[in-house]
């Protein structure tokens, strides 16, 4: 983990080892809050992470040696300018 001065967590890498029903339990929940809009959540056991995410959410699926990959990208919001 790596932290900047005063804005919070700069960079976090966690990866999971779940079961089947973990892994749909994370989605679906991750999948509710992005529906809903506003603040979506990543929370694991002790660790939590929230931001509001811009459009269009970006969604990577590759495919190689027999492992498929899909990686979900949430772009923070730009806060507005007063």
């Amino acid at each position: 983990m790596k932290f900047s001065s005063g804005t919070g967590i700069e960079e976090f890498k966690q990866e999971l080892f779940l079961t089947n029903s973990e892994a749909a339990a994370f989605l679906r929940d991750l999948a509710s809050e992005i529906e809903a809009g506003g603040m979506v959540e990543a929370a694991y056991g002790s660790w939590s992470l929230s931001v509001n995410p811009a459009p269009p959410i970006k969604i990577e699926v590759e495919y190689e040696k027999n492992e498929l990959e899909i990686e979900i990208k949430l772009k923070e919001m730009p806060e507005e300018m007063p």
